[in-house]
């Protein structure tokens, strides 16, 4: 598990530690379930007081990307499961799943009625992107209208969830991995789908191609973007590259870094304001990489039913 500090950037040694491990779960690159090392074993391969380690692993906890399990370790806080790896077949998958719902309590009438629901269900008529964040559900929701073969994708926040469970009936969710268990305690028939944050390998090749001594400059819709942004780039390059990252609703602010910035990344929803200014060298970053779009398109081929409110809400349209 690579890691790089800086100690000169300005920021905060714990800051850098739990952005960067928030990119590598977010990525994928820390997957679900996985332990992470231990503090003195993170804090002697970076060199830092065991102390900043335990303390960036409680801020993971708190913020819920990973469980601390006394004598066990720090882990990967896990996602709702996909898969069914005892079962050799779709089949054997279908067995499983009856045999859990008899062993919960449901009776055989339950189990048909649901089945039944299931047989008639029909792909996804609507995408929402759940996050507590407006502006990164509004930028994930933008890139993707411009993916996938859905007219309709909608922003909610957890409070929006929690308060109308029927705004996934008959919708695919979409999320970043650490939300996944809030909504599926708030509404458990949803489909769920994780949406992880990658860099593209071309935006990499970019920021490691800068001259030392070069700046660089973030633009963004999202708050959520900002601190990582700049860990990331000063983790690719630490002190060698400036690093200024700026919303883009802060207009003068990253107007008047414009001339002296040697490369100008803008998000979906600041390209056209940023390219307006005629930076010298810009480039557009995407949240979302062919991959995911691709694997996103095919999870909308899979049947969701409408749970009882939600057909009441297309019966009252």
């Amino acid at each position: 598990m690579e890691i790089v500090l800086s100690r000169r950037g300005g920021v905060p040694v714990r800051d850098q530690l739990v952005t960067q491990l928030e990119l590598k779960i977010l990525s994928g690159n820390l997957a679900p379930g996985q332990r992470l090392p231990s503090v003195r074993a993170l804090a002697r391969r970076l060199d830092i007081h065991p102390n900043t380690v335990s303390a960036a692993y409680q801020d993971l906890a708190t913020s819920g990307h990973v469980r601390l399990r006394k004598g066990s370790g720090v882990f990967v806080r896990a996602g709702a499961p996909t898969t069914l790896p005892e079962a050799g077949s779709l089949d054997g998958m279908i067995r499983m799943a009856l045999h859990a719902a008899f062993r919960r309590g449901y009776s055989g009438v339950q189990i048909r009625s649901a089945v039944e629901r299931w047989l008639r269900a029909v792909p996804p008529e609507r995408v929402v992107v759940i996050d507590p964040s407006r502006e990164m559900s509004e930028l994930l929701a933008h890139e993707l209208k411009r993916g996938i073969p859905v007219e309709h994708v909608a922003c909610a926040s957890l409070e929006d969830l929690a308060r109308d469970p029927g705004l996934l009936s008959g919708a695919l969710a979409l999320c970043l991995p650490y939300h996944v268990e809030a909504i599926t305690r708030l509404c458990p028939d949803a489909a769920v789908e994780v949406v992880n944050l990658e860099v593209q390998q071309e935006d990499r090749e970019a920021i490691l191609g800068l001259p030392t001594g070069s700046v660089a400059l973030v633009v963004t819709h999202s708050p959520t973007v900002v601190p990582f942004a700049s860990v990331l780039l000063r983790s690719l390059r630490g002190d060698e590259v400036l690093v200024e990252a700026r919303l883009v609703s802060a207009v003068r602010e990253w107007r008047r870094l414009l001339p002296a910035a040697d490369l100008v990344f803008a998000d979906a929803l600041s390209v056209d304001a940023v390219r307006r200014h005629k930076p010298r060298r810009f480039r557009e970053v995407r949240i979302l990489n062919d991959q995911m779009v691709t694997r996103l398109r095919e999870a909308l081929t899979v049947v969701v039913p409408m749970t009882a409110a939600g057909a009441a809400r297309a019966g009252a349209r």
